[in-house]
């Protein structure tokens, strides 16, 4: 087995075929599941919307009832009842809509790599390119320039800055995402309880 750390290991042309084949392979697979991703989150998002919109007008209704004057217990019951679960789907239902941003933010990253990826591929597919010290220069702040998230700059710093590897990166990463989530959760929490 041959040394990747060898200053004598260089890809033959078979090699250099394959590596942008499935580089190409990775592109097409990210874009597809971009595109399948879209329909189906798109529909997903029209028909929160849809439902949030007829709970609005359902509370909006329940509201008026609220004003028709009766001593009658049970209709004072019901309506209560009715006010505290169309409150309580709104809720959900805002934090549905918000929760499918995740899908932009990943659905941008993947487009990010597809780029980073055709990018790579084309250095790859030109002998004169693949040994130009500048080209490779090129292409890295092409990625840096292509970190438009927070998440993507401090990998992409963690990686090629530090010189870090790639499975240890994740793992501060993912750390890091995690305080952050737990952060915007106290902060969330915090600000309903001043309501």
């Amino acid at each position: 087995m041959t040394d990747l750390n060898e200053p004598n290991y260089v890809l033959g042309a078979k090699e250099v075929q394959q590596t942008i084949l499935i580089l190409n392979l990775s592109i097409a697979q990210i874009e597809l599941s971009i595109t399948e991703g879209d329909h189906s989150v798109n529909a997903l998002i029209d028909s929160f919307r849809f439902m949030s919109q007829h709970i609005e007008e359902i509370q909006y209704a329940t509201a008026e009832i609220g004003t028709v004057e009766t001593d009658n217990a049970l209709f004072h019951k019901q309506h209560s009842l009715l006010l505290s679960q169309t409150s309580d789907l709104s809720q959900k239902m805002q934090q549905a809509i918000i929760a499918f941003q995740f899908y932009d933010k990943l659905s941008q990253r993947l487009e990010h790599v597809s780029h980073g990826l055709s990018s790579l591929a084309e250095i790859v597919s030109h002998e004169m390119r693949v040994q130009d010290e500048q080209e490779w220069e090129k292409f890295k702040l092409s990625v840096r320039k292509g970190t438009t998230m927070r998440e993507e700059e401090e990998l992409f710093e963690l990686i090629f800055d530090q010189k870090i590897p790639s499975a240890q990166a994740i793992e501060i990463m993912k750390a890091r995402m995690s305080q952050r989530m737990h952060a915007e959760q106290e902060s969330q929490e915090e600000e309903i309880e001043l309501f």
